[in-house]
């Protein structure tokens, strides 16, 4: 009998070691908005996402690439940065807009994520838009795997903590899995409400801001299954994320 796969969730990123990923592969989860947004980014033709923490940073770092090839994106309190070309809606993302860009992009909570689980030997971001084509990929990924959810302001989300449960139902109808507390904790809150999965995330915190701001429309997009099969993939030296693999062998949703 082989060894049981090991399937760790982090609720919040403050509760992944980054030392624990050197060899292994990490999953970092944004359902509202973030990872969605980049999946939408680089399906829309952005050759490139650089996600940075601060917007300063952000600012620099798209001050820097060549003119006219640049798109600076992101939100603080759910809103649009002041000055920047986009915000963080999934909408914007258009062909149109993003075909042959770099985005830059800050968010309040996934691109810190995306930096604290950057240590993995292979770095995936997943939202459910791209559900099945990240299951794929981690059927055929035999490393330790942690899911990293970006919570908000620290505290646990009930929309990334669904998409976390999802993959680990997945996973352990593929193989035998060793499963941490927070992934059991997950998968039960996914067999609880995955079968209304769009009143879910209107109901989570992330939900009910976007709600108070005016874009309620953000949560359909997010919750639109397997809208895309492309896995976006964190490329190194410079950090980046880029269409790591495309195709979807199989409809991995069954609720």
């Amino acid at each position: 009998m082989g060894r049981s796969r090991q399937v760790r969730v982090h609720l919040v990123p403050q509760f992944v070691d980054p030392g624990q990923l050197a060899q292994a592969t990490a999953v970092v989860i944004d359902v509202l908005r973030a990872t969605t947004t980049i999946v939408y980014a680089l399906a829309g033709g952005c050759r490139q996402v650089l996600p940075v923490a601060e917007v300063e940073e952000a600012r620099r770092l798209a001050d820097s690439l060549p003119a006219g090839k640049a798109l600076l994106g992101g939100e603080r309190g759910g809103l649009p940065v002041p000055g920047f070309d986009v915000g963080n809606s999934p909408a914007e993302y258009t062909p149109a807009r993003c075909r042959d860009m770099t985005l830059v992009l800050t968010t309040t909570n996934g691109t810190r994520a995306i930096e604290r689980a950057a240590a993995a030997e292979r770095l995936l971001i997943a939202a459910f838009v791209n559900f099945s084509a990240v299951c794929e990929q981690l059927r055929r990924d035999p490393r330790p795997l942690h899911i990293v959810c970006a919570g908000s302001d620290g505290e646990v989300t009930l929309d990334d903590t669904l998409l976390a449960g999802a993959l680990v139902d997945f996973l352990c109808e593929e193989t035998d899995c060793e499963l941490n507390d927070a992934a059991r904790l997950a998968w039960d809150c996914f067999e609880n409400h995955g079968q209304v999965l769009p009143a879910a995330l209107e109901l989570s915190k992330g939900g009910t801001q976007l709600a108070a701001i005016g874009l309620a429309s953000d949560i359909k997009l997010a919750a639109e299954i397997d809208r895309f099969a492309i896995v976006p993939e964190l490329k190194r030296d410079p950090p980046r994320l880029e269409v790591g693999a495309v195709g979807i062998v199989k409809r991995h949703w069954h609720k």
